[in-house]
Order: C-alpha cells, then structure tokens, then sequence
C-alpha cells in the first residue's frame, strides 16, 4: 500500500471512529448530559486536526506532482473544492425543527447528499481540468495521488430529530 493511500486510509477511519463515537454517546458528556464547552471544544480540535491534515496531504500531493506556473490555477480550484467538501462534512448534518414531520426530515437528509454530490462533481470537473493540463509523466503520477486527496462522501449520522436533551428526557422518565 503506498504512503498516499495509507493516509487516506487513516483520514477515513478517524472519521469514521469519531461519528461512531458522536453516534453512541448521542452527543452527551460521559456523565449523560447534554454536551459542554469541553466537547465542544474536543470537537472543534479534532475537526481543525483533521483539516489540518488533508491540508498537508494536498501539499505533499502538489509538490509531488511538481506543478509548473501554469497549472497553479487549476491546482488550485481542484484543492479548493476537495477543501470545501471536507469542511461540509466535518459540519455534519443541519439541525432539524422541533416539530418537523418524517417526509421534511427526509427530504432535508435528500438534499444534503444531493448537495454533498453536487461538490463531489465539482471536483471531478476540477480533477478532469487539472489532468489535462498536466504532462504525460505528472499524469503517471496523478493517477495514484489524485484520488487519494479526494474525501470520502459521508452524508452525516442518522438523525433522529430530536436534540440530545430529548432524548435524556425520554430515556429517564422509561
């Protein structure tokens, strides 16, 4: 397994490991309450760790790649767009209504995939640019680099609808 892939392979089970995590503690403290400034805080470490890292696995693909001047831009709308995906998923999924039905809160969970899909194509499109500007032997490269720099499609945790405090409440008063 090359470097490139092995730190894809890392990068998807960290995120990975912390949703299931997110998903077993249902967002509470270990103490079971709703989460607090330290989770919080936690999270947003993890979350700028993690992109922190796919920063410096796109610099490590670019400089490998040895672009030239010209293929700076396309460079860097490819980069741009893996960034903003990873950023979106990272935020999880948008917190539902109070009172929203099954078919709203399905249609919410539709449209971020569908939104998640839609940057997914944009980087394709950035990809295909990106490749045909590059030479013959850089896209020798690319074809083992490029794919490691693209994140996985993660659509978020099931969401129940129902905030953390809910939930306690209706686990205590069973």
């Amino acid at each position: 397994m090359t470097r490139a892939a092995r730190y894809t392979a890392v990068l998807i089970a960290l995120c990975a490991a912390g949703s299931l995590v997110l998903a077993q503690e249902g967002g509470r403290s270990r103490r079971g309450a709703g989460p607090g400034a330290d989770d919080t805080a936690r999270g947003a470490r993890e979350r700028n760790s993690l992109i922190e890292e796919l920063g410096a696995h796109l610099l490590d693909v670019q400089q490998r790649l040895k672009l030239e001047t010209g293929q700076q831009a396309a460079w860097d709308a490819f980069a741009a767009r893996v960034q903003a995906l990873m950023q979106d998923q990272l935020r999880g999924p948008p917190a539902a209504s109070e009172h929203e039905d099954a078919p709203h809160a399905i249609s919410r969970r539709v449209d971020l995939v569908r939104n998640r899909l839609a940057a997914m194509e944009d980087i394709a499109d950035a990809a295909n640019h990106l490749y045909s500007v590059l030479t013959d032997p850089q896209r020798k490269l690319a074809d083992e680099l490029l794919p490691t720099a693209v994140p996985s499609l993660y659509s978020g945790l099931p969401d129940t609808g129902r905030s953390g405090s809910q939930l306690s409440r209706e686990r205590e008063s069973r």
